[in-house]
C-alpha cells in the first residue's frame, strides 16, 4: 500500500523541510580563512593604495626603509574544498604591487567567481606615507602618518588619530572619528554620526543624517547635517552650522572678524560665549522665542527677533531657526 502523505502532520514537512535545507547547506556552502604577510623594501615617501570590497583596513607606522604587510583571506563558496582552495590561493599570491616607493593592495584578485572573498589589511609603513584607503564594507583605521589621507567606505567605522597633514573621508553609512589632525579635514556622510576633537585646521563637510560634534576646534567650521543635532566647543573662527531638524550648540568665542551662521529648520539654537566676548547680533526665530542670558546692548527686539551688540560687536553672529528657541548664554570659552 502506498503511504498516505496527507496522514502527515504540518509540523512534519516543516521539520523534513528545515532538515532538508541544513544538510544541503552543509554539503554545498564552506567557509575558509587563511593569512599572509609580506616586507616591502622602500626608500623614501611612500604612496600606499588600498582597496578591498569588503574587508578591514587598519594603517599605522612602522619602522623606516619598509612595509610590513599582514593579510587575513576569508573565502565562501558553494563546496567547502572549493573555499578552502580558493582562500589558500589568494593568501599564497596576495593583491600586493609595488613600483619604487608606490604600493598597491587590493584589486581584482580579490573577486571570486563562485562565492565571497573578504580580505583584510593590516599595514605599518613609515610616517611619512600618503595613504588612500577603500573598502566597500569594513572598518577603516589610520593612525600616524605624516602625509594626506584620503579614505572612502561604503559602511563601517571610519577611525583617524593623529595625522600630520589632511584628511578626506566619505562614507555611505556608519561612523567617523577623527582627533589630533594637523591639516584640513573633509567629509561626507550618507549617515550616521560624525566626531572631531583637537582638528589643527578647517574642518567642513555634511551628513544626510546624523550627529555632528567638533570639539576644541582650531580652525574655520563649515558642517550640515539633513536630521541630528550639532554641536562645537572651541569655536574662534568663521563657523557655519545648519541643520534641517536637531539642535545646535555652539560654545566658543568669535574672534576678530569672524563670522557666525547658525540655521535650524526645526530645532533650538544655543550659543554660548564668555563675559569678554564681542560680536553684532542677529537671531530671528519663526516660532519660538529669543532669550539672552547676559549683558547687550539691544538695538531692535520682539519676542521673535532681535539686534544687539555684545562688547564693541567686531565679529557678525547670525542665528536663525525656523521653529524653535534661541538661546544667548554666558558660559563659552574664553
Amino acid at each position: 500500500m502506498a503511504p498516505d502523505i496527507k496522514s502527515k502532520p504540518p509540523l512534519f514537512w516543516l521539520a523534513a523541510g528545515v532538515a532538508s535545507v541544513i544538510l544541503q547547506t552543509g554539503c554545498m556552502v564552506g567557509r575558509s580563512e587563511a593569512t599572509f604577510s609580506r616586507t616591502l623594501k622602500v626608500d623614501g615617501p611612500v604612496r600606499l593604495e588600498v582597496n578591498t570590497g569588503s574587508g578591514r583596513i587598519v594603517v599605522r607606522t612602522g619602522g623606516p626603509g619598509e612595509v610590513r604587510i599582514s593579510g587575513e583571506v576569508r573565502a565562501g563558496g558553494f563546496l567547502g574544498a572549493s573555499a578552502s582552495r580558493r582562500a589558500a590561493e589568494i593568501a599564497s599570491n596576495p593583491p600586493i604591487d609595488q613600483n619604487g616607493n608606490l604600493i598597491r593592495l587590493g584589486g581584482d584578485r580579490g573577486n571570486a567567481r563562485w562565492g565571497i572573498v573578504s580580505i583584510s589589511y593590516t599595514v605599518e609603513t613609515p610616517a611619512d606615507t600618503e595613504v588612500n584607503a577603500k573598502t566597500g564594507s569594513g572598518d577603516v583605521q589610520i593612525t600616524g602618518v605624516r602625509e594626506p589621507v584620503g579614505v572612502t567606505m561604503g559602511s563601517g567605522v571610519a577611525r583617524a588619530d593623529d595625522l600630520g597633514d589632511n584628511l578626506t573621508i566619505s562614507i555611505g553609512s556608519g561612523r567617523i572619528e577623527a582627533s589630533r589632525i594637523q591639516g584640513t579635514v573633509s567629509f561626507h556622510s550618507g549617515s550616521g554620526g560624525v566626531t572631531f576633537r583637537d582638528i589643527r585646521q578647517d574642518v567642513r563637510g555634511a551628513s544626510g543624517s546624523g550627529s555632528i560634534e567638533v570639539e576644541r576646534a582650531q580652525g574655520r567650521v563649515s558642517v550640515e547635517t539633513g536630521s541630528g543635532p550639532i554641536r562645537v566647543s572651541g569655536a574662534m573662527d568663521d563657523l557655519r552650522a545648519s541643520t534641517s531638524s536637531g539642535r545646535i550648540e555652539i560654545h566658543g568665542n568669535p574672534s576678530g572678524n569672524a563670522f557666525w551662521d547658525l540655521g535650524a529648520a526645526s530645532g533650538t539654537i544655543t550659543l554660548a560665549v564668555p563675559h569678554n566676548a564681542s560680536f553684532a547680533l542677529t537671531a530671528h526665530t519663526s516660532s519660538g522665542d529669543v532669550r539672552v542670558d547676559m549683558p547687550i546692548s539691544i538695538e531692535e527686539q520682539s519676542r521673535k527677533f532681535l539686534r544687539a551688540r555684545v562688547g564693541d560687536g567686531k565679529a557678525h553672529v547670525n542665528v536663525e531657526t525656523r521653529s524653535g528657541n534661541i538661546r544667548i548664554v554666558q558660559g563659552g570659552e574664553t
